[in-house]
């Protein structure tokens, strides 16, 4: 009977244990949240991307960089956050990935950092995928660290992509962003069998060119960094304007 009695306190013992555990572990998942995921898939498909006003029977295809992924042009998915399906270049850009963004994880064995996405990058780091062209995707992951960050704030924001005719942003000097209203962000949810998911490509109907439908550039600027980048004013140059305002207005007195 003693040793009955003795079994039968070590399985209590056993099983207040396991409740324990089992609670620690649904606190646990209770403070990170259960996964909630939007996946982007971003493909050039069978076009290519141009530096500014060449033709595409010249070599001007933007930088592919080496086999290494994340050093060829700029490229970087993101969007507008005031932009809608009636303008979709609307508001401040805010960049998901490339260069610039807030998001400095990357994807699990995919050797893809999301802060370094670029022109010639196929996901994997095995070969440069080619001059002009690229092909990516991105899970949108809110327990993965450096993947959840900026993200847009609903459902009727088009995302875009927007790209760079240099290898770092401070070496860029034209740029040019394409949207399509089907583009629309999708509210990150269970990845369970699939998650959400964006396909954004480069041979779909109804793009829309930042250079045409806003600066009012000609058709032909479509997949061509066509927009001059607006250097902002250094310190020394506003000092020296202000000091030149005060002068003049030293003489008007």
């Amino acid at each position: 009977m003693k040793q009955f009695m003795s079994q039968k306190t070590e399985i209590q013992k056993l099983s207040k244990k396991c409740c324990i555990l089992a609670l620690a572990g649904l606190l646990n998942l209770s403070a990170h949240g259960a996964a909630q995921v939007t996946r982007v898939t971003v493909d050039s498909i069978d076009k290519q991307l141009f530096n500014q006003l060449t033709s595409e029977l010249t070599s001007g295809l933007l930088n592919p960089g080496t086999a290494a992924d994340g050093d060829g042009a700029v490229i970087q998915l993101g969007f507008y956050d005031a932009a809608t399906t009636l303008n979709n270049f609307a508001g401040t850009w805010h960049p998901m990935s490339g260069l610039g963004s807030l998001n400095t994880g990357g994807n699990t064995g995919s050797g893809l950092a999301f802060n370094t996405t670029s022109i010639g990058d196929i996901g994997g780091g095995a070969a440069p995928g080619g001059s002009g062209i690229f092909g990516f995707g991105l899970n949108f992951d809110n327990t993965v660290t450096g993947t959840f960050n900026d993200l847009p704030s609903g459902i009727t924001i088009p995302l875009a992509v927007k790209f760079f005719n240099g290898t770092s942003l401070a070496n860029s000097t034209y740029f040019n962003v394409v949207s399509n209203d089907a583009w629309l962000w999708k509210t990150p949810a269970d990845p369970t069998p699939t998650p959400p998911t964006i396909n954004i490509e480069l041979n779909a109907a109804g793009l829309e060119w930042q250079s045409v439908a806003v600066q009012g550039q000609a058709g032909t600027t479509a997949f061509h960094t066509s927009i001059a980048i607006v250097p902002e004013p250094t310190v020394a140059l506003l000092g020296g304007l202000g000091l030149a305002a005060l002068a003049a207005r030293r003489r008007r007195a």
